[in-house]
């Protein structure tokens, strides 16, 4: 089958992880990334977009109509069976409309943010598809009260050719040990709960962007991917996942899944849908509030042989059901193109 892939770009992202296991799958693959497109300002030009519905009129005059002119064209040239969009925060309406019409192929969104722009975003590109998947099974109803009868679930997973666990020589060189890592964007509930943890004299490391910024904010080191981000994962003894507030009472987020996959021991939130995905206290360790977090990291840290014994169950449950390769045949099963 020819699958025409529509992202921002590759790098140890959604869309790097869909291009590896549809190529793995045997079908043929175009990837069109728009976002080398936007100019030097690409990352605020995206956010922005994908803000606002008045941004992104504004941007169809700069920017938009030329990428979704190209769209066209390399969709025509290519002429797929199915187009997917990952975000589609750059991709016309109109434009996945044309492409249904002019050469009948077959579209469908993976949109992994819900619910945080679904207002200023997906209620508008979403209709267009034929077939949406969410990362939050919770979303589904939402997209159903705007139209869309195919809505699936498809949760975020890891990419055991990337998330693995690494010999000695392997991990990153780091000059003191690590008691706890945190990788994501600064965020204001994140940067409180790892202020916390500071005061109780555990120590962490913080990898990821803007945290530069805000006062206090120490022991920090700019953003980490792929496997940058796996060689962290492997030298901390606790790897700490804290989600976006808004992402909380929704889904599981991105970096479970990839911690797992190291076979790191991962201490999370407990987020909605987490317990279907993982067992806590079992596959990985679970906390529901500040004081719980202090009581479970201290606890932890001086339980190396539980923290082993889960970081692997928690691969083993991550790479059997949890892989990027069985995200992807469930997306062709369910359009009916595997």
């Amino acid at each position: 089958m020819k699958v025409l892939l529509l992202g921002s770009h590759m790098h140890y992202n959604l869309e790097h992880y869909v291009f590896m296991n549809l190529v793995k799958l045997g079908h043929e693959v175009e990837f069109y990334g728009y976002k080398k497109k936007l100019s030097r300002f690409a990352d605020p030009i995206r956010m922005a977009i994908t803000r606002s519905k008045l941004v992104r009129d504004v941007a169809n005059l700069f920017w938009l109509n030329k990428i979704n002119d190209e769209i066209k064209r390399v969709a025509e040239a290519f002429y797929p069976d199915l187009v997917l969009s990952i975000k589609g925060e750059a991709v016309k309406p109109e434009t996945i409309e044309w492409i249904k019409d002019k050469l009948g192929a077959k579209t469908a969104l993976w949109y992994p943010d819900d619910p945080r722009f679904f207002n200023s975003l997906v209620k508008y590109i979403a209709p267009s598809y034929d077939h949406v998947f969410t990362a939050s099974e919770k979303a589904i109803s939402m997209y159903k009260e705007i139209g869309c009868e195919k809505v699936h679930f498809l949760p975020f997973a890891c990419e055991p050719t990337v998330h693995k666990k690494l010999s000695s020589s392997g991990k990153r060189s780091i000059s003191n040990n690590l008691d706890v890592v945190f990788v994501g964007t600064y965020t204001q509930r994140r940067s409180g709960l790892i202020k916390a943890l500071e005061e109780a004299g555990i120590k962490v490391e913080v990898y990821g962007p803007y945290w530069r910024y805000f006062k206090g904010s120490n022991n920090v080191h700019d953003g980490v991917y792929g496997p940058e981000m796996v060689k962290v994962f492997n030298s901390a003894e606790v790897v700490l996942n804290i989600h976006m507030k808004d992402d909380l009472p929704y889904k599981v987020n991105m970096r479970t899944f990839e911690a797992a996959g190291c076979g790191s021991f991962l201490l999370t939130d407990k987020s909605y849908g987490l317990e279907k995905m993982f067992i806590c206290g079992s596959e990985l360790a679970c906390y529901e509030d500040e004081n719980e977090l202090i009581e479970l990291a201290k606890y932890y840290l001086e339980h190396k042989d539980e923290r082993t014994k889960i970081g692997g169950r928690g691969k083993e449950r991550a790479y059997r059901e949890h892989t990027y390769e069985e995200r992807v045949k469930r997306l062709l099963n369910v359009i009916g193109e595997l």
